[in-house]
């Protein structure tokens, strides 16, 4: 499944590994357990999701508070990423659950997904204003990250879920949320897949519209589809350095929910390039979505797999059950630590 990715793969490692080794700095010094991980997007633009915890956990000094080095490589989709976590390059994937079934299940390679850092769907489907339905994405052509990357494989469950033959539209392969959007934005493409913030730095354009709202994406799309994803022996060599990661990211992303006037400002100096009642407006947006108990749930996660498998493609790729790429010890000593925060929606443990 991942072969065709090597060279590529071999060139954003060495990049990444450059740049680490140039910016070591006084985190090196303090000698913390290190991760390596990458989060499946090549770009440093900062994406108005709940995803941007990672990148802000470093800049609020999560990580120095919890005593965890973390080294991010940007790898372009999850398809890149999981060749990298089978590879062992890295430690941590950012990664598709329907992706780390293929790793589990079709290569065999035991992989478990330890913490989530959103609940729910942020995607919507942005289009030309001359396509008002999503029959009418036939043949147009429509942006997406890879062949097999999150934004592709969501766009095709919803579609599905229409009855629209999910071929349908001309998928282009361009890379990264911001490129996407800007594609569209300047009629390269006739549509895309991407989140609710990230559109927000073109909704203005003439000749822009949403053909799916986020809303309607979430009902027709499995509630939970990614998680970090770690190797069955990083998990047994690396454990102390994956809890103080997961301490980190859940103590953050705690922050961000109870303070999104936080969130709202470093998005603001991030994004200089989005209007602040934009960045306001998904504030709000993000505000039942950050996963301050982990959103690691066997419910919801239990029906993310179920909808992956109801998917054409998975026809020929071995059943396997949620207990065989899940570990909850990490969000469960967290949560004996930090204790359970009260919320509602997907990261509930009421």
């Amino acid at each position: 499944m991942f072969e065709s990715t090597t060279s590529l793969l071999r060139s954003a490692l060495a990049a990444a590994a450059l740049v680490a080794l140039t910016g070591t700095g006084a985190a090196l010094a303090q000698e913390y357990p290190e991760l390596i991980v990458t989060l499946a997007t090549d770009d440093n633009v900062f994406n108005p999701t709940t995803s941007s915890v990672f990148q802000l956990a470093e800049d609020f000094g999560y990580y120095d508070k919890h005593q965890v080095k973390v080294t991010f490589v940007g790898l372009d989709g999850s398809p890149l990423a999981a060749a990298a976590l089978q590879s062992g390059d890295v430690d941590v994937a950012h990664i598709s659950i329907d992706a780390a079934i293929r790793l589990t299940a079709g290569n065999d390679l035991p992989v478990r997904g330890f913490l989530s850092v959103g609940s729910g769907i942020p995607f919507l489907i942005a289009s030309r204003s001359d396509i008002t339905s999503l029959e009418e994405l036939t043949g147009r052509s429509f942006a997406i990250s890879d062949i097999g990357g999150l934004d592709h494989a969501l766009t095709q469950a919803a579609l599905r879920s229409f009855g629209i033959d999910d071929n349908a539209p001309s998928y282009v392969a361009i890379g990264p949320p911001s490129v996407r959007v800007q594609a569209l934005a300047v009629g390269r493409v006739d549509a895309t897949t991407v989140s609710f913030g990230t559109f927000a730095a073109v909704e203005d354009t003439p000749g822009l519209h949403i053909l799916v709202p986020a809303d309607v994406f979430a009902s027709r799309a499995p509630a939970q589809p990614k998680f970090l994803v770690a190797r069955e022996d990083t998990i047994e060599e690396k454990q102390e350095a994956l809890q103080r990661f997961t301490n980190a990211i859940i103590d953050a992303s705690r922050d961000f929910a109870a303070n999104p006037e936080h969130w709202v400002e470093a998005a603001a100096a991030a994004r200089p390039d989005l209007e602040r009642d934009s960045i306001e407006r998904t504030a709000e947006f993000n505000a039942t979505l950050w996963c301050v108990n982990g959103c690691m749930r066997a419910d919801t996660l239990q029906a993310s797999v179920d909808f992956i498998y109801t998917n054409p493609d998975f026809n020929d790729v071995p059943a396997i059950e949620l207990g065989d790429i899940v570990d909850y010890s990490f969000t469960d000593s967290a949560l004996e630590a930090m204790g359970v925060v009260q919320t509602t929606g997907l990261d509930s443990r009421n």
